[in-house]
Order: C-alpha cells, then sequence, then structure tokens
C-alpha cells in the first residue's frame, strides 16, 4: 500500500499550495458553444468568485432577461413599469416601488452605476462580485444554492412585504430560479453540476401553488389547483421572522407591555455584559423585569427576537415607550467582542428599522466619538446608545463601540456625483449662494480619469461648529484613508490626496444651517506617451477587427494601456487545423480565438513574457476572431508583438498536461518509439478534456481515477488513431482537484494527469 501511494503523489506533483498558486492563471482550453451567450463573462466571474455555485448567474439572467443585454433602446412598457438594465436586469429607477437594486450591486462592487447600464462585461461581473460579497459576509457554502435564497431575495428589485401578493411574487422568483438550476438541458448547456434541488422541500405547501399552470390573484391572496398560497410559509416569510428578517424567533412570554399608543421614534445600542444565551435565558425569566427586542451574537451576528416591535420592552427605564432596543453580547471594556460580523448584522437590523415606517432615519446615527461616561445627544439623534439617552446611568456600548463604523454600514448606499474634469468649484449641496439644509448627506467623488494626486483648496468654510462636518477622504469611497474632519468656521486649507481620487462627505444634523463650503480642485495628470503608428488601427472591437492573412507574421502594438487588437481570417475545409502564436512579447500579453457569432473558443494565459499559443484542429471552414490585449492592462509603445496564424492538413499536436497555453508545438514528422500522451489542461466538470497519442494506433482503455488512484466511475472503451484528437468526457459533478487518466494501449499502460476546476 505504501508504494502505491508513493506513486500517485509522484504523478500529480502537485501540493493544494501549489495549486492555489497557479490556478489563477492557467488557460480556459475547453470551447465554449455558440449558442451560449455572455459565456466568456460569466466563467471569468465564476474564476474570480468561486463561492457563487455554477450556474446561478445564467440561471438569474435567464430569469430576468433571458441572458439578453438591456439597454437604453429598448422600449418602455405600455404598463408603466420601470425598465431594468443590462444581461442581469438590475433597476436603477424603482419608480417608489420596486427596490433600486442597480445601485446596491454597483455599491457592492464599487462598479459605476453607468457602467453597470450600459457595458454587458462589468453588469454580470458586478452583479457577480456583489453576490460573493454577500455569501462571504454571510459565511455561506458556496456548494448548496438552496442555501443562497436570501442572497437573492436581497439582490432581488422585488419589494419585500408581508402580504400575499408580494410574497408570492418574490417566490415565484425564486422558483424561476432554481427550477432553471434543476434542468438537465441547462446543466449540459451552461456547464454546471446537477445539485437535484428538492423544490417541493424548498417550498413546502406553497410548491404547488408556485408549479401551478395557472393562479388567481386578489389583492389579498394567491390562489391555484383549489390552494391558497400562505404568506406565512412563503420563503421570504421564513428566512424572515415577525419583525426583522434574520432573526430568529425566541419571543418571551413576560417582560414586556403595551406602548399604549406611543410612537416609535429611536433605537438604542446595548451591551449585554455577559453572553448572548445568557441574555436570551435572561429575558425569559419572568422575575428579572428585563428585555429587550433584540439580541446579537458576537461570533457571527446571529439574531433572536425577543419581543415583538408592536410592544414595549423593558431595557431603557423612561424611555422605553418610544424606543426599540437591541442588546450586543459581549463586556463594555472588551473590544474583541463587536466583531465585524456583530457590526455588520446589528446594522443590517437597525438599517430595516429605518425602513419599517417608524421615521428613523439613518442619517440621524449617532457618529461622534466613542466614550466611557453618559450623555444626552438631544432629541435629533434617533439611533444612539444607552449611554446617550436622558437621565441614564449605564454607559454600554462604551468607548469600544465605533460609531463612525456603525454610520457608514447603516448608510450604507449614499448617492455619489462624481466630477471627472481635471478642475473645477465643488460646492455644498446649498450651491454656491444657498445655506446647505438639514439632514444632508453629501457625497461627491473628484476622480479625473488617470490623476495621480488631486489638490483642493477652500475660499469659503462655514459649518455649524461640532455638529456639522465635512469629511475629506484620500481615495474613492468613505472607507478610503481620511484626510480630515472639519467643523465651524476655521478653514481646512489645501487638502491634497496622493490617490488620484478625492472623497467629500458633508454630514448635516436636524436643526440650524450654514452657508457652508466653496473649493476649488486640480488634478495632477501623467505626461502622456504618444504611440507608435499601427497600420491596424482602429480594431478595439470585433466589428472593427482588420484581416490578416495566414502563415504570415503581422506585427503590431499593444498601445495606449487598455488597447484590444482585433483580427481576423478565414480558414478552408483543405486547411482546416489553425495554430495562433503570439511573440516577441514585451510584458504578459494574452490571446483568445472566437468564432464570428462573438462566442470565445479558446484563449491562452500564459504569465508574464511567455509566448501564447492556441490551436484548433479540424475547425470548420469559416471566418474566425483573433483579440490581443495586455494583461491588467499592460502596454508597450517601443515593442510590436508578433502574431502569426498558421494553417495545415494535418493536426497539430496539443500542449502538454499542465501547459498555461492551448495548445504546443508541432507534429514531429517521425512518430516517437514510445508512445507520447497529452490531454489539455484545466477542463471544467462536464466538458471534454482533448486527448492526443502519438506513436500508437489501436483500442484502448481509459479509467479516471481520484488523487489516491481510486477509479471514478465506469472504464471508456476507445479506438486510439495516432495524432488525432479524442474528446474524452468528464463526469458533470465531478469535483475541483487533481486527477489521473490511465489509458491501456494494447499491453502498455500510460497515466496522464488531470487538472479539474
Amino acid at each position: 500500500m505504501k508504494t502505491t501511494l508513493l506513486i500517485w503523489a509522484g504523478l500529480l506533483c502537485l501540493t493544494p499550495t501549489a495549486m492555489a498558486q497557479t490556478a489563477p492563471r492557467l488557460a480556459a482550453t475547453s470551447a465554449v458553444g455558440a449558442e451560449t451567450p455572455y459565456a466568456a463573462d460569466f466563467a471569468e466571474a465564476y474564476r474570480r468568485y468561486p463561492v457563487i455555485p455554477r450556474g446561478m448567474l445564467e440561471a438569474v439572467a435567464y430569469t430576468q432577461t433571458h441572458i439578453r443585454h438591456i439597454d437604453a433602446t429598448e422600449p418602455a412598457s405600455c404598463t408603466g413599469m420601470p425598465q431594468a438594465a443590462g444581461v442581469m436586469g438590475l433597476f436603477a429607477d424603482g419608480k417608489g416601488y420596486f427596490r433600486e437594486n442597480l445601485k446596491l450591486v454597483a455599491r457592492l462592487s464599487d462598479v459605476s452605476v453607468e457602467q453597470i447600464k450600459t457595458d454587458p462585461h462589468s453588469n454580470i461581473l458586478a452583479y457577480a462580485a456583489a453576490y460573493a460579497r454577500l455569501v462571504n459576509e454571510r459565511n455561506l457554502s458556496g456548494a448548496d444554492p438552496a442555501r443562497h435564497l436570501p442572497i437573492l431575495i436581497e439582490l432581488s428589485e422585488l419589494p419585500l412585504a408581508k402580504d400575499a401578493v408580494s410574497n408570492f411574487a418574490l417566490d415565484s422568483h425564486l422558483y424561476s430560479v432554481l427550477s432553471f438550476l434543476n434542468k438537465a438541458e441547462n446543466q449540459q448547456q451552461y456547464h454546471f453540476p446537477s445539485y437535484n434541488l428538492d423544490l417541493r422541500a424548498i417550498f413546502g405547501a406553497n410548491f404547488r401553488v408556485l408549479s401551478a399552470g395557472a393562479a388567481q390573484v386578489s389583492d389579498r391572496s394567491v390562489e391555484a389547483d383549489g390552494q391558497t398560497f400562505d404568506p406565512g410559509s412563503s420563503t421570504y416569510a421564513r428566512v424572515n421572522s415577525t419583525n426583522y428578517g434574520p432573526a430568529i424567533s425566541d419571543f418571551t412570554t413576560c417582560n414586556y407591555s403595551s406602548r399604549n399608543g406611543v410612537a416609535v421614534t429611536h433605537y438604542a445600542i446595548h451591551t449585554v455584559q455577559g453572553t448572548y444565551a445568557g441574555c436570551i435565558s435572561w429575558f425569559k425569566n419572568c422575575s428579572s423585569n428585563v428585555s429587550a427586542h433584540y439580541v446579537i451574537r458576537s461570533s457571527d451576528g446571529q439574531v433572536t427576537q425577543m419581543v415583538s416591535e408592536a410592544n414595549k420592552a423593558w431595557h431603557i427605564g423612561n424611555e422605553n415607550p418610544y424606543t426599540i432596543g437591541t442588546e450586543h453580547e459581549g463586556y463594555v471594556n472588551d473590544a474583541s467582542w463587536y466583531t465585524t460580523a456583530m457590526y455588520n448584522s446589528s446594522a443590517d437590523l437597525a438599517r430595516d428599522i429605518t425602513v419599517s415606517g417608524y421615521g428613523i432615519s439613518g442619517l440621524r446615527t449617532f457618529y461622534g466619538a466613542a466614550t466611557t461616561g453618559t450623555f444626552s445627544t438631544g432629541a435629533c439623534v434617533k439611533i444612539k446608545g444607552h449611554q446617550h439617552y436622558p437621565n441614564q446611568t449605564h454607559t454600554d456600548p462604551g468607548v469600544n463601540w465605533n460609531w463612525e463604523r456603525f454610520y457608514k454600514l447603516i448608510n450604507n448606499a449614499p448617492t455619489v456625483s462624481t466630477l471627472t474634469a481635471t478642475s473645477g468649484s465643488v460646492y455644498d449641496s446649498g450651491g454656491p449662494s444657498a445655506n446647505y439644509g438639514d439632514d444632508v448627506r453629501q457625497c461627491q467623488l473628484i476622480s479625473p480619469s488617470g490623476a495621480t494626486s488631486i489638490k483642493l483648496t477652500f475660499s469659503a468654510f462655514d459649518l455649524e461648529s461640532g455638529y456639522d462636518h465635512l469629511f475629506v477622504y484620500d481615495g474613492s469611497n468613505a472607507n478610503a484613508p481620511l484626510i480630515g474632519k472639519y467643523s465651524g468656521t476655521t478653514s481646512p486649507g489645501t487638502l491634497t490626496a496622493t490617490s488620484g481620487k478625492m472623497f467629500l462627505e458633508l454630514r448635516s444634523d436636524c436643526a440650524t444651517t450654514r452657508p457652508g463650503f466653496a473649493a476649488t480642485w486640480t488634478a495632477t495628470m501623467p505626461t502622456t506617451t504618444s504611440c507608435p503608428t499601427d497600420s491596424y488601427e482602429a480594431n478595439e472591437t470585433l466589428s472593427a477587427g482588420k484581416f490578416i492573412g495566414v502563415n504570415v507574421n503581422n506585427s503590431a502594438y499593444v498601445c495606449p494601456a487598455g488597447d484590444n487588437d482585433w483580427y481576423y481570417f478565414n480558414s478552408s475545409s483543405t486547411n482546416n487545423n489553425i495554430k495562433l502564436t503570439l511573440t516577441n512579447l514585451p510584458f504578459d500579453y494574452e490571446l483568445e480565438l472566437y468564432n464570428a457569432s462573438g462566442a470565445l473558443l479558446y484563449s491562452s494565459t500564459n504569465p508574464s513574457t511567455n509566448s501564447e499559443t492556441i490551436i484548433y484542429n479540424g475547425a470548420p471552414a469559416a471566418t474566425y476572431y483573433v483579440r490581443v490585449y495586455g494583461y491588467n492592462g499592460a502596454t508597450s509603445n517601443t515593442t510590436a508583438y508578433t502574431l502569426r496564424v498558421s494553417t495545415q492538413s494535418v493536426a497539430w499536436r496539443q500542449a502538454p498536461a499542465g501547459d498555461g497555453s492551448a495548445v504546443a508545438a508541432r507534429l514531429s514528422p517521425t512518430a516517437p518509439t514510445q508512445p507520447v500522451v497529452t490531454i489539455t489542461n484545466p477542463v471544467e466538470a462536464g466538458t471534454k478534456a482533448w486527448l492526443t497519442v502519438s506513436g500508437y494506433d489501436g483500442p484502448a482503455e481509459l479509467v479516471l481515477r481520484d488523487s489516491q488512484g481510486q477509479p471514478i466511475g465506469s472504464a471508456t472503451q476507445a479506438e486510439i488513431a495516432s495524432e488525432q484528437p479524442l474528446g474524452y468526457s468528464l463526469p458533470a459533478g465531478l469535483r475541483p482537484g487533481v486527477y489521473i487518466v490511465t489509458l491501456q494501449l494494447s499491453k502498455h499502460v500510460e497515466y496522464v494527469k488531470l487538472l479539474v476546476r
């Protein structure tokens, strides 16, 4: 047994660490079907964000747009319904009804709203980035799409309401997405595994209504096949508790009373001075005479609801009638209890309260310095600590609670005005002559393209001292390094952002306004270097690609930065074996082959200045397109690359296993005396790996084995023709990793390593 294990270890020669280091730069060598729109963009999204279950992005896109880019030319609906945008069907303007999920995606992905609306690639990648961020925040597994329903709900545009019709609409959306994932034809076309989702179990009693051929909707109910849709059993209701979505309901039967008609106007933050479990237990002790509406756990941010928001919890003395209170596990003198998970969960809860009809604005969150004592902030501040209410002796959440961080998490989707000119003037929300208003959060980003630094000089400055503030950051948002926080009448003078971007944030309270500020900015721009004359320009898009002949060298420059060079050529039915080479590279350049429909067929992405090579044996006679570009915007105005398209009547030999390019060298005119086996690497589960044997003709038995040498599935019988590629189908549910393919060639056995991603 020890000998067998050593043999397999020697064949693999890849440690998990080595795989993690090399995988991001491996090439995608398997062909993508022309019938799959935006396949390259979806593939890139899954490579970047492996926590997203494969197929989920296509499922959402198909449900929303049938995987079609919706742009501004799309005719408006005769119903007046707002227009979706892009491949993922996101809403920028909800018309006061739909949630504006495009803005949410823009915030979570740090991609501009305009770019997401207009560019299909950005639309898909931004949605994927937002999805992955939410998955990571909730520590969800990427293996089970059914566990991702809260993510789909959060990223949907559909309203979140507790009535039957709204819940039915949202469940219908989720049902469509999961049904897409359950269809075998989709699994085959879009190359994702069978998840075997049990839709009856997921949707419970409402499955019959959701799967019915027709449903009857009134203003209060939904019916189908004689069954009424139960909003209390809907997916949204099961993901959400009575008052707050993610909370676990563990209501106490005592320690609360009626509000007696007093309206909720404030929200209080507490620290337990103990454990999560202990607090829950204590609140259910009817002798304790104390409670709060919610309790949050430190380790993962889990929320338990103890008292309905409609009732008065007993947490803050005389201030109970008009407050909602939340206890946070931990102790005020130990900052380690205030975890990122707790902050995020607590802010989510607070944000939910701000949109629950109480009139509590997130802008009224306390953001001053944390302190050890007690002091009253006054009625203007609506979301604050126990220590900030009048007539209190408790000092929680205390000196270790980060109020500025909490404010930003609650108010996490500000409207940002972006200024891209290299110079100009900037003012508060009142403009050059009027005062700014109450309850203002004005965010402005000065971001000229390519700027190396920004200098901002103030000519006027007058804010209500100690209450209204201007924050200036060196970067693109309010999480960038803080240059300064300014209030009163002392001018900040001249400020410099060395990042090339400057973010300004004005906050005002609920009373007393002032003239505000006026300032001018100038940007330092890099010295531009001209690009050499390139006879193929302009060829930045597939439709503008320039014709090149075969079996000749073509030279051009990737210049300026971000340049994309497109070409096209024709292959014949006799010389239908194609090889593309990209050589003489000054930096890391990449090579891609497309068909005339714009579908990516092959790519070669070797690191550094290594040459790129693509082989497509047996290509149909057709017009093909080639794209050359610099990795991470690499460019050169001094060295031209060389692109060559070669065709011949015999097949080219495929790349050896582990090579980062799509292909390798031309066949040797003399067959080797010992059979040589090569296979495309890496490949994806459910697709074909193209295997070539040199120096052997005849029958073969192929067996796929795991890293321990154990067979996976049954053996495959094949007829080998020397030098002719053979498609070897892989199981759809194969896990990513390193495998071994064994070939029994007559009386000789060959081993070849296969990397599945």
